[in-house]
């Protein structure tokens, strides 16, 4: 896997540190588990949704 993340990076003329790179395949694998089943749910049920904004603070907001 880190082999193609890299790949993909190096394409785009993005380097990175093989920390960097770990990191970005945990990343990855993470988003993949969390998007098993997704098919499978009805649409209408879902009132979340999961986004990925790398180095930002995440702080939940009532309203």
């Amino acid at each position: 896997m880190k082999t193609s993340i890299e790949k993909v990076l190096l394409e785009k003329g993005i380097k990175v540190s093989n920390d960097e790179l770990s990191l970005l395949e945990h990343q990855w694998n993470a988003i993949q588990q969390l998007k098993k089943g997704f098919k499978e749910i009805k649409l209408d049920d879902s009132d979340i949704c999961v986004t990925h904004n790398p180095g930002r603070v995440y702080r939940v907001h009532e309203h």
